[in-house]
């Protein structure tokens, strides 16, 4: 709408569809034409475990640039360390060209996610998966929707630190490389309850406590006013739910924790066996 400035539009639908698809491709181009040869080049010759490695590898890819940007975009924002520019000068109808772009492709890959953990081997954590993902994609569309890409951003950059650390814990077990394994592991360990836990409870103790400071939380529509003390309970249920499923998983991380400090290696206790499929 103005140079460097871009509105919502019913037609970012073409974008996000674009998107799943590159995603989906080029997800399919690095596991099958990069990682799989390479891993059976150097020795790996179990293709359930090569699909491992590959599954991960696009995982750390991934996560590792959408972390940067994120954190990029945000720095460079108003709410960077500070929550009350979430507020502050609601609704926020126009954002940049990179926040947008980073926005629908992260909605993107939640729905390309979705698809692709149901055609993959299935972990321990299968139905936990499906509904953190479709808790995210909800909550990213509806943040879109409603103007709060700010707090989106953040949340963001909160959840996707671990996601970077994790496949590369994975990559370098599968690669027999236990001693760096064990030490990302346990930078994992710390970075998880620090970002998913302290921060983002942050995050929701400003969505609790600080619109009625900075905002009169009315509906609007004709305004793009879309945050009532309803649509702040259904925010906060799902924030909710996703910290319950993220309990789950820090339940499961302190058990790999445990297993370490009493001489094993690190083992991801989601996964099945490697043969089983």
């Amino acid at each position: 709408q103005a140079p460097g400035s871009y509105g919502k539009g019913i037609k970012d639908i073409y974008f996000v569809c674009f998107w799943v698809i590159v995603i989906t491709f080029a997800r399919n181009t690095l596991m099958n034409h990069v990682c799989h040869p390479l891993a059976q080049r150097g020795g790996m010759h179990s293709f359930a475990k090569r699909q491992k490695l590959a599954e991960q590898t696009s995982m750390c890819v991934y996560y590792s640039i959408f972390w940067v940007v994120g954190m990029y975009l945000m720095y460079h924002s108003p709410h960077w360390m500070n929550t009350s520019q979430y507020w502050i000068d609601y609704p926020h109808t126009l954002i940049s060209r990179g926040m947008k772009t980073y926005y629908l492709i992260q909605v993107s890959f939640y729905i390309q996610q979705t698809y692709a953990i149901n055609v993959e081997s299935r972990r321990k954590d299968h139905y936990a998966m499906i509904i953190h993902h479709l808790i995210t994609g909800t909550l990213l569309v509806a943040s879109y929707y409603s103007n709060f890409t700010r707090i989106g951003n953040a949340v963001l950059c909160c959840m996707d630190l671990a996601d970077v650390l994790l496949p590369l814990a994975k990559i370098l077990k599968y690669t027999h490389r236990n001693i760096l394994c064990d030490i990302t592991f346990g930078l994992f360990a710390i970075v998880w309850p620090v970002t998913r836990h302290g921060f983002f409870t942050i995050i929701v103790w400003a969505t609790a406590v600080e619109p009625p400071q900075y905002i009169d939380m009315k509906w609007e529509p004709e305004k793009e006013k879309y945050f009532t003390p309803l649509t702040q309970k259904i925010y906060l249920s799902l924030f909710m739910s996703l910290n319950i499923i993220m309990l789950y998983w820090f339940a499961m991380i302190l058990k790999v924790i445990f297993g370490v400090l009493s001489g094993k290696n690190a083992e991801d206790v989601r996964s099945d066996d490697e043969d089983n499929g």
